[in-house]
């Protein structure tokens, strides 16, 4: 009897540990936000992404995702981002940019095919307001990024074009190199 009763003991904490350790992932399409016309913009600067300068690198779909952030400028943190398949074949190129706008932040892309194609168009590129900042999370209109310590960072970005529209993709960051 006593056997039972230790043996049920392991199980409910090595299930609780299960349950608290799976609670501990988020559900990604819960992880972005949307912007709401007339939404009041949270107070922000560079200095809160700053921690973000160097490069990272992260699986991306069965790829791979490679990002450089660059030291602020004039009101402006550029970056370049690429991703890559598992053949090498390049996906993607995208040029960014922190942007200090009215007092708060937004995060401009612009995204390039292999052949540099631009997707957006001539002139266009898209936009992601910030909705609200914590300590270590970053919500933007479809894009967010959670600071996991100095070395770790995990984005979601809902697509916002193609089949596979509205979809949240999810790439876990680990930093390559710091910025000065």
């Amino acid at each position: 009897m006593r056997r039972k009763a230790i043996l049920h003991i392991i199980l409910c904490l090595f299930c609780a540990r299960l349950t608290k350790a799976g609670a501990q992932e988020p559900v990604p399409s819960e992880m972005v936000r949307t912007w709401k016309e007339g939404a009041i913009l949270p107070k922000a600067t560079l200095n809160d992404v700053r921690w973000m300068e160097g490069e990272w690198k992260g699986n991306l779909d069965g790829g791979m995702q490679q990002y450089m952030a660059f030291a602020p400028v004039s009101g402006h943190m550029p970056g370049f981002g690429r991703g890559w398949g598992a053949d090498g074949k390049i996906w993607y190129y995208e040029i960014n940019d922190f942007v200090e706008v009215d007092g708060s932040l937004e995060f401009h892309v612009k995204h390039f095919s292999s052949d540099l194609a631009d997707w957006e168009g001539k002139d266009g590129f898209l936009r992601h307001r910030l909705l609200a900042l914590t300590d270590n999370t970053l919500y933007f209109d479809g894009l967010t990024i959670v600071r996991e310590g100095t070395d770790h960072q995990t984005v979601y970005v809902r697509i916002a074009e193609g089949e596979r529209k509205g979809a949240v993709v999810v790439v876990h960051q680990t930093r390559v190199t710091k910025g000065q």
